[in-house]
C-alpha cells in the first residue's frame, strides 16, 4: 500500500480500480493530471493468483464472494474486491456494444455523441492494450461438443474474443489468473498509469463523499496499514470519479445523500446452469470455459459454456442432492453449461442499515425473465442432447435429469416454477444510468453527475440498460471516451 498522510489532497480522486476506475486513470494521467486511485481490496501478485476455490473467494471477492440478490428468487451475485476489480477474476470475455443498443439508448436517454463511429476508436484502444483476440489452438472439448450441438441445431452461433492471448488452459480465470494470460487491469493498464504518475492506494475503503453546496470536496476513507490497523483519512481533490461498480458506487452516492436515479434501477443479466454428462471423456476441469455462444435468440437469450470445477459441480447438482450426488463421479465426462436471459425486471441498491456500509441488492424477475429462461433452458437441453449428451441436469430444484428433446421442449411453452429455481449472475449494470434525461439519468451522458460541479462516475453503474453481452468491453470503452472528454472540457477552461 501507498504511504499516505492524514490528510492529503490530489488533482483527480478515482474510486475504484476495475475496468472503468483503471481506464479514466490512465487516460488522465496520460493527459497530465494528478491522479490518486483508491481501491478498497488489496494488491496481489500473480504467484498468489491461481489458489484453491475458497481461498481464491477469501483474497479476491467481495464477500468472500457471498452477495445475495434478494427477491422471491434469491439470486448469487459476485463481485471482485482486489486491485483490477472484478477483470481480475470474470473469464475475460469481450464484447463490443450492439449497434441496436446504440440506438435504443439514444433513444431512451438522449445520450450525446454516442455512435458506432465515436466509440470505435475507443473499444479498438483497449482491445489494443488487452491484446483481444480469438482463441490460439484448438479448442478445449467442451467447446467442440458443444458446436457440434449447435451444427446440428442449424444456430447461429459465434466464437467469444478475450483478454486472453496467452491462455495455457490453467483453468483458473474464477482465482486470477497465475500466468498473466488473461489481462485484468493489474497486469498491464494499472503499471503503465503508474508509469504516467498516478497513484494506486489499496485497502482505502471509501466512506463518504465530503460535499458542498453543489460541488464535492473530497472523500473520507479507511486507509488499511501493514499492521491491520487502519486510519480514517480525508482526501481533497477538484474532482471526483466514482468508479466502485455497479453496487458499490450507488450505495455510496447513496450513503453520501446524492440519490436521484441512483440505485433504483439496477439491471442484470439472470442464468440459469446446466450440468451435462456425454460418453466420452470431456475433462473440462482442466481446460478453459466453452468459448461459443449462441447467438440465434439474441439479445433475449443467449446460451454458452459456464466456468467448471468438481466444487461447482457439486454446487450445480446440490438442488436435487439426494437424486444426483452420484452422478458427480462422472465428472471427467462432464461439463457446464448456461442459459443467460437480458434481465427486464426491477432491481434496486441500497446502502445498509447496519452501519457497515455494504450494499443491499434487490431484483424481481419479471415475467418475461421468467419465460425466456425456461424456453432457453428447452433450447441448451435439446442443444447438448443433439451433441451427444445424455443426461442433463439444470439447476432447478425438484426437475428431473432431462434425457429426451421431448422432456426439454416442454419448457418452450410452459414456465419454470420461480420457487425452484437456482439463478446466479455475474453482471450487474445500470444503477445510475447516464443521458440528457433527467427524469431518468443520473449522470449526463459524459457521467457528470447531475446538480454537482465536479462528480463523476464511470463504471458498470452507468450504462443505461441491460446490454445482453459481457459489459467490460462496452464499460472501458465509454469510460474512456468520457475521460477524454473530461480532459478536453478542463483544458478549454483553462481551470
Amino acid at each position: 500500500m501507498s504511504q499516505i498522510e492524514k490528510k492529503e489532497r490530489g488533482q483527480v480522486l478515482i474510486i475504484g480500480s476495475g475496468a472503468g476506475g483503471t481506464t479514466t486513470a490512465i487516460t488522465l494521467a496520460e493527459a497530465g493530471f494528478d491522479v490518486v486511485v483508491l481501491e478498497e481490496g488489496a494488491r496481489h501478485p500473480l504467484t498468489s493468483y491461481g489458489q484453491a476455490p475458497t481461498k481464491a473467494m477469501n483474497q479476491l471477492y467481495r464477500n468472500r464472494g457471498m452477495m445475495p440478490i434478494m427477491g422471491s428468487v434469491p439470486i448469487g451475485y459476485v463481485e471482485g474486491r482486489c486491485l483490477g476489480g472484478s477483470t481480475e477474476i470474470n473469464s475475460g470475455f469481450w464484447h463490443r456494444l450492439p449497434p441496436e443498443f446504440l440506438l435504443r439508448w439514444q433513444a431512451r436517454f438522449g445520450l450525446q455523441d454516442f455512435s458506432l463511429e465515436a466509440l470505435d476508436g475507443h473499444f479498438a484502444w483497449a482491445e489494443d492494450k488487452l491484446r483481444v483476440q480469438d482463441r490460439n489452438g484448438d479448442w478445449p472439448k467442451s467447446t467442440q461438443v458443444f458446436q457440434r450441438g449447435i451444427e446440428a441445431m442449424q444456430w447461429s452461433a459465434q466464437e467469444v474474443r478475450r483478454a486472453a492471448s496467452g491462455c495455457v488452459n490453467t483453468n483458473a480465470c474464477a482465482a486470477g489468473c497465475p500466468k498473466g494470460a488473461k489481462q485484468g487491469m493489474s497486469v498491464k493498464l494499472v503499471p503503465e498509469a503508474e508509469s504516467l504518475g498516478a497513484r494506486f492506494i489499496t485497502g482505502a475503503r471509501a466512506k463518504l463523499i465530503i460535499k458542498h453546496g453543489n460541488k464535492v470536496t473530497g472523500v473520507l476513507a479507511d486507509i488499511t496499514k501493514p499492521d491491520g490497523s487502519s486510519d480514517l483519512v480525508r482526501i481533497d481533490a477538484d474532482y471526483v470519479f466514482v468508479c466502485a461498480g455497479p453496487t458499490q458506487t450507488p450505495a455510496l452516492l447513496r450513503k453520501s445523500g446524492i440519490k436521484e436515479h441512483i440505485g433504483d434501477t439496477f439491471q442484470i443479466h439472470p442464468m440459469l446452469k446446466v450440468s451435462a454428462v456425454f460418453d466420452e471423456d470431456i475433462d473440462a476441469h482442466k481446460s478453459v470455459m466453452p468459448l461459443l455462444q449462441v447467438k440465434e435468440f439474441w439479445p433475449d437469450i443467449s446460451l454458452g459454456g459456464s466456468f467448471f470445477s468438481v466444487g461447482h459441480l457439486a454446487i450445480n447438482l446440490a438442488d436435487n442432492w439426494l437424486t444426483t450426488s452420484d452422478v458427480i463421479k462422472n465428472y471427467r465426462r462432464m461439463a457446464s453449461y448456461y442459459v443467460g436471459v437480458r434481465g427486464t425486471g426491477a432491481g434496486t441498491v441500497r446502502a445498509s442499515l447496519t452501519g457497515d456500509g455494504e450494499a443491499t441488492l434487490k431484483y424481481e424477475l419479471s415475467d418475461v425473465d421468467i419465460r425466456h429462461l425456461s424456453q432457453g433452458l428447452a433450447r441448451l437441453s435439446t442443444l447438448l442432447l443433439a451433441a451427444g449428451a445424455r443426461e442433463v441436469y439444470p439447476c432447478v430444484f425438484g426437475l428431473p435429469k432431462i434425457t429426451s428433446e421431448l422432456n426439454a421442449v416442454r419448457w418452450l411453452d410452459e414456465s419454470l416454477p420461480r420457487s425452484s429455481l437456482s439463478l446466479t449472475t455475474v453482471h450487474g449494470f445500470s444503477t445510475c444510468p447516464i443521458g440528457e434525461r433527467p427524469e431518468r439519468c443520473a449522470a449526463d451522458s459524459f457521467g457528470k453527475v447531475h446538480g454537482l460541479k465536479n462528480l463523476y462516475l464511470s463504471d458498470a453503474s452507468m450504462l443505461p440498460d441491460s446490454p445482453g453481452i459481457n459489459p467490460q468491453g462496452t464499460i472501458m470503452a465509454i469510460a474512456r471516451r468520457n475521460a477524454l472528454h473530461f480532459a478536453e472540457t478542463h483544458n478549454q477552461q483553462g481551470t
